[in-house]
């Protein structure tokens, strides 16, 4: 056995220095290429949510089948929801959620699923078989109320842009006014479909494009350029609405949408847009990486300094993400186009604060609602009436008549 001579602690020392040295050097060879990984991942996301048990009511007021949730979890977003099974198949709608007592949920024919306790949170199946959803006893819960426009009672048709597939709603009655809507990251068109009706309802046509990311493309691309490269999609899908007689055009981005819309409005900038509508708008990244590593336990030094290790070890073909270039990460370098912002208070993916620092950068040009207890990008689903009054009152504030007036109406049909 070797002694421990005067200098073997100073060498101890200097070995543990020079291995944190080098863990330091590394830590962004490793955390870029991951956090790149995570952030432009454009995967369906796969969160799943037990089923607890179901029945049907009895009476003639109310005799649909519903099933039961943990109320504790996601099941208990307010407002109406869809869901898949975890196999697959047909999407279900489901309605708002209802706590019931325990005396209520014992007096109705009711079975829980093996294993499982009965508990008091229903939705009722409002459309769709849960055969499947049952034999799987769970699914994934989602605020998509439709697959196409025609789940929503829509005439619409099918027609490419730059070989991409969409979706144009045509208005009732002349007019020229065209709403381009873009959906978010690990999403497809149909996430847009629930703001359709209120701009329908004021004569507006909608054009629902798709981009290289979108979920309903074969052989889609499987990461995002955060809006580096998708927003020449979108730009095409604006000349194709100018082609067809678009004079006044809105734009409306759900989440990546919102980033990939400012990009638009940055790079080719066109006297037709009238505004921009930004739904739980992820505007800066880097802001949204941090907040997710705080989320993790990473230091604040840290989690601030990770975001700029994204373009290190950069994959073949991905382009540099140069954050001080987009829109909305700077705050200044967003154009002055009318906007207004609907986010939710309990947003766990792009926190609220970010737009309310946003919008008070821009007082001049942009508004922000807050949808109460709303998750991302379920601000419709939280308060459907909040929604279409405030897109409402947003387009006539924009100066551009509408034809027709806000009614009661079922969401999807």
């Amino acid at each position: 056995m070797l002694a421990a001579g005067p200098g073997r602690p100073v060498n101890r020392f200097k070995a543990a220095l020079l291995a944190s040295a080098a863990a330091v050097a590394a830590l962004p060879l490793l955390a870029g290429p991951l956090i790149r990984a995570q952030a432009t991942d454009a995967a369906q996301s796969r969160r799943l949510v037990p089923v607890r048990g179901h029945g049907h009511g009895h009476g003639q007021q109310d005799s649909r089948m519903y099933l039961d949730f943990d109320p504790a979890g996601f099941a208990a977003h307010p407002g109406r929801l869809s869901m898949r099974a975890a196999s697959g198949g047909e999407l279900i709608v489901l309605g708002p959620p209802v706590l019931e007592p325990p005396a209520a949920i014992h007096a109705t024919p009711h079975r829980a699923l093996p294993g499982q306790p009965l508990r008091g949170l229903r939705r009722a199946v409002e459309r769709g078989d849960p055969a499947r959803v049952l034999r799987d006893g769970k699914g994934q819960l989602s605020g998509h109320l439709g697959e196409t426009p025609a789940d929503f009672g829509f005439r619409y048709e099918d027609v490419q842009i730059g070989g991409l597939p969409a979706w144009v709603i045509p208005a009732e009655g002349p007019g020229d006014v065209w709403v381009i809507h873009v959906h978010g990251l690990g999403s497809s068109r149909s996430q847009c479909l629930r703001g359709v009706r209120a701009f329908s309802r004021l004569g507006y046509t909608s054009l629902l494009p798709s981009y290289r990311t979108s979920l309903d493309l074969p052989g889609r691309q499987r990461r995002s350029h955060l809006g580096v490269s998708e927003w020449t999609e979108i730009e095409a899908a604006r000349r194709y609405a100018l082609a067809c007689g678009a004079r006044r055009i809105i734009f409306v981005g759900w989440s990546l949408g919102a980033s990939i819309v400012a990009r638009v409005l940055q790079e080719s900038p066109d006297g037709s847009t009238a505004g921009a509508l930004l739904v739980s708008p992820a505007l800066d990244w880097p802001a949204i990486i941090t907040a997710h590593l705080r989320k993790a336990g990473c230091p604040e030094f840290a989690a601030r300094w990770l975001p700029s290790t994204v373009n290190i070890l950069r994959p073949r073909g991905e382009p540099v993400i140069r954050w001080h270039q987009m829109p909305g990460v700077t705050m200044q370098s967003y154009p002055a186009t009318p906007t207004m912002i609907l986010h939710g208070s309990d947003d766990q993916s792009v926190p609220v604060e970010l737009s309310r620092i946003f919008a008070s950068r821009h007082l001049a040009s942009v508004q922000l609602i807050e949808f109460a207890g709303a998750h991302h990008t379920l601000e419709w689903n939280s308060a459907p009436a909040l929604w279409d009054e405030a897109v409402t009152a947003w387009c006539h504030s924009l100066g551009l008549a509408g034809e027709h007036s806000i009614e009661d109406f079922s969401e999807a049909k």
